[in-house]
């Protein structure tokens, strides 16, 4: 997989002390990972907060603005623009919810769904290519810790 600009080499750890600490270790993969993914987006022209509405729409199906806003964790209000720039573009479709009319459904339109996907897919590579230096009982461990410490944060 090939990027527009040449990445800089990964870093290992160096002689000081903090280099070898799990939170510079962690910051410094995260950084590398956010990096390659922010690549593949800007190449499809698409922000971070844009991937979440394109992919949770494509997972889930048509729903509401409110209902998606809380899914993708944004404030209602932000969704807006965010909502906007994708319906200019022609990727998503905001029409009447047959079951009350007052109500928008967002829902992806053809070129949307395509997009979705690739960014499934390009997005599924990247990471198979980033963590590919571990075992799949590796990587597993990897995502339980990680979403461990997540909760642990809430």
């Amino acid at each position: 997989m090939q990027t527009e600009a040449a990445l800089p080499e990964p870093m290992s750890p160096g002689p000081l002390t903090f280099q070898a600490s799990t939170w510079y270790l962690l910051g410094m993969a995260g950084a590398r990972a956010r990096q390659l993914w922010a690549g593949m987006l800007a190449q499809r022209r698409v922000s971070p907060s844009q991937f979440k509405v394109l992919r949770a729409l494509s997972e889930s199906g048509p729903m509401g603005q409110h209902e998606l806003a809380a899914l993708i964790a944004v404030d209602p209000r932000n969704a807006v623009p965010l909502i906007d720039s994708l319906a200019e573009r022609g990727l998503l479709d905001r029409g009447v919810d047959p079951a009350d009319r007052r109500r928008r459904m967002l829902t992806l339109t053809g070129r949307g769904q395509e997009l979705a996907a690739d960014l499934a897919s390009v997005a599924a590579e990247i990471e198979d290519d980033f963590l590919s230096p571990l075992t799949s009982d590796q990587q597993r461990s990897l995502r339980q810790m990680l979403l461990s410490l997540l909760r642990a944060c809430d």
